[in-house]
């Protein structure tokens, strides 16, 4: 078995979950091993919060996730909005090709997002230029295109 991925319960539990998960199906393991498993790859703050339930509170594994997932609810990381995009704007001193990973991070944290919204945010944070009209005039019909550009 592979070294499981640990949760201290300051990061987004959602993502310990999924980590978890493609672990376990990864060694098809299933069931009742899963709820054993997962308690180990607790430390720090989420280890004592388990150590601290009562015992018998935990009947299964799907009820331990789901008492993990309530209690670490507040470090679920917020998507953001595509309108949160605006605010990224190319720096005098800044590369294109620095600002373009830049933006691309970004956009990651935006679900759903449309790629012909996603170039006219870009055309708005860029600095003046050849590139920005080039991509209004010709628009890519992908973000692979965009970031082969």
């Amino acid at each position: 078995m592979p070294d499981l991925p640990k949760y201290d319960g300051m990061k987004d539990p959602a993502e310990h979950l999924a980590a978890f998960d493609m672990v376990m199906n990864l060694y098809g393991q299933s069931g009742p091993i899963n709820a054993k498993l997962f308690v180990t790859t607790l430390i720090g703050k989420a280890q004592e919060w388990f150590t601290n339930m009562p015992p018998g509170s935990v009947e299964s594994h799907e009820q331990l996730i789901q008492k993990f997932s309530f209690h670490f609810a507040s470090k679920r990381k917020q998507k953001r909005l595509a309108t949160h995009l605006f605010t990224i704007r190319e720096r005098n001193d800044e590369t294109l090709k620095s600002f373009m990973g830049r933006f691309n991070n970004e956009t990651l944290e935006v679900p759903d997002l449309r790629i012909d919204m996603m170039v006219s945010i870009l055309i708005h944070g860029l600095k003046k230029g050849a590139f920005p009209s080039v991509l209004a005039r010709d628009p890519p019909s992908d973000v692979e295109q965009l970031m082969n550009l």
